[in-house]
């Protein structure tokens, strides 16, 4: 067996990768300029799974007046259903624990993301219709500690 998954900060020598996997896993990628701006804000948090050198997966998330606001994350193709996607949002979590709530956007159409969220406890609070560059919508999620009904342990 190969060595463990571990999470670190990403730093802007991951950016190549980590636009990799962005590209790869939504239909309207962020630009990876989009990456190295957030690694320069006070309130973002941004993390890579990797296992040796390679980067499978990253989260990036801001954290303002108390809340968080899950900006991105994804797993590369290889590296899915593997669990990686719920360790970094179950990260997220544990990085901020005193957070009165974590709030997303999905796409209307991303069943596997929409399955993660939904078994980590986060409920659907509304939608924003053609949110997205080709017309779809966005559905917001939101969870908060208050409202965990322990889903989101195992």
């Amino acid at each position: 067996m190969g060595p463990e998954v571990r999470l670190r900060r990403m730093t802007a020598a991951d950016l190549p990768a980590v636009a990799a996997i962005e590209a790869a896993g939504h239909p309207t990628p962020r630009a990876p300029q989009a990456f190295a701006d957030d690694l320069a804000l006070a309130h973002a948090r941004l993390w890579v799974a990797e296992r040796g050198a390679e980067i499978l997966g990253f989260i990036d998330y801001w954290v303002v007046a108390g809340e968080v606001e899950l900006i991105d994350v994804a797993v590369a193709p290889a590296a899915r259903r593997q669990g990686l996607g719920r360790r970094l949002v179950e990260h997220l979590r544990a990085d901020v624990p005193d957070a009165a709530a974590v709030h997303l956007e999905v796409r209307a159409g991303n069943a596997p993301a929409i399955a993660l969220y939904r078994a980590l406890g986060f409920v659907e609070v509304g939608r924003r219709r053609g949110y997205y560059a080709d017309g779809e919508d966005a559905l917001l999620w939101s969870w908060s500690p208050s409202s965990d009904d322990g889903s989101s342990s195992g």
